[in-house]
């Protein structure tokens, strides 16, 4: 795991660090900052990854979910898909995902717009989540607002994981792309299945990093993204800025091959995080081998041999030498 960032020529009033907590500052244009938060992230690294993933190092996981008319289709084998890069057929493996644990990443968003029923339900809901999965997955937590901080670093799950959001104190702006660009950067290189799930209602007032940014390290790091989208309390100053958080989760999570929730009220945040964990319960995980000849950016194709069957999966993956 690896991330970055530190904040040049700008410095809001921060509330410092609580006890068993590290803040992390929003990405700017420093290099050098960014190895010295690149290398706080490292230290969060689960000590026993090497062992949740027998797949070889350089293999590379496309999670894959196959529903008909909004019901999921499963018991499909691996005849049943095909994958293509750069519209080339690749050879893969179908995966038992049974055997690959979890490391899932909760970013959410504790700016002022969360404070309140909405916290509640959140941590609520992020309880439900942790408290359903397995003995070898894994969790932390990351909160935004302005300043990433560690709440929670990668162990395994269990109802402290809400409590702690419960108990976060929300308030001030939001740099949520920022906070998401750490997240991506936490779950780089890890074992398993790397799931982040972002919480927010889409307005950003304080980042430095471009949407494009977080794009690619989406791409690059090769985690499922999922976000649980919540109306905004409050409409800001331009309706086109909340609309325009909006469409920038929905890229991102759909290029990873995961999607947006969207929720009407508080109430139904729970409801929203349990669909996600059902999903990925049976989504299906292909893994291949990268080609030599690949580099950079390279586009992939899932195909499912179902009439009227949908498939959402990684666009494509970052190829390294």
């Amino acid at each position: 795991m690896s991330a970055g960032a530190g904040v040049s020529g700008f410095a809001p009033r921060r509330r410092p660090a609580g006890r068993g907590e590290t803040a992390v500052r929003a990405p700017g244009p420093g290099r050098a900052a960014a190895r010295v938060a690149a290398a706080a992230l490292l230290l969060a690294v689960p000590a026993s990854a090497a062992a949740q993933f027998r797949v070889e190092s350089r293999a590379v996981l496309v999670d894959v979910s196959v529903s008909r008319s909004g019901v999921p289709v499963e018991g499909l084998s691996a005849g049943d898909f095909s994958l293509l890069a750069r519209g080339e057929p690749l050879d893969f493996r179908l995966l038992d995902r049974e055997s690959l644990a979890l490391a899932v990443l909760f970013a959410m968003d504790v700016s002022a717009s969360t404070a309140g029923e909405r916290q509640r339900r959140l941590a609520e809901g992020a309880t439900l989540f942790a408290a359903a999965l397995g003995e070898r997955d894994s969790c932390a937590v990351v909160t935004i607002s302005m300043a990433a901080q560690w709440l929670h670093r990668f162990a395994p799950c269990d109802p402290e994981v809400g409590a702690r959001i419960r108990r976060t104190r929300a308030g001030g702006a939001t740099a949520l792309r920022d906070g998401i660009l750490i997240a991506l950067a936490a779950l780089r290189g890890g074992a398993g299945r790397g799931v982040l799930v972002v919480f927010t209602d889409g307005d950003d007032n304080l980042s430095w990093a471009r949407e494009e940014r977080v794009l690619r390290s989406a791409r690059a790091t090769e985690a499922l993204v999922y976000a649980v989208i919540a109306p905004p309390h409050r409409v800001s100053r331009s309706v086109d800025t909340d609309e325009r958080g909006r469409r920038f989760l929905r890229r991102l999570t759909e290029s990873s091959g995961g999607r947006a929730v969207r929720v009407e009220a508080d109430r139904d945040l729970a409801g929203a995080f349990r669909e996600i964990l059902e999903e990925l319960r049976v989504r299906y995980v292909l893994a291949f081998t990268p080609p030599p000849e690949h580099r950079g950016f390279v586009p992939l194709e899932v195909r499912v041999a179902r009439r009227g069957a949908q498939v959402r999966a990684r666009t494509g993956y970052t190829a390294r030498p």
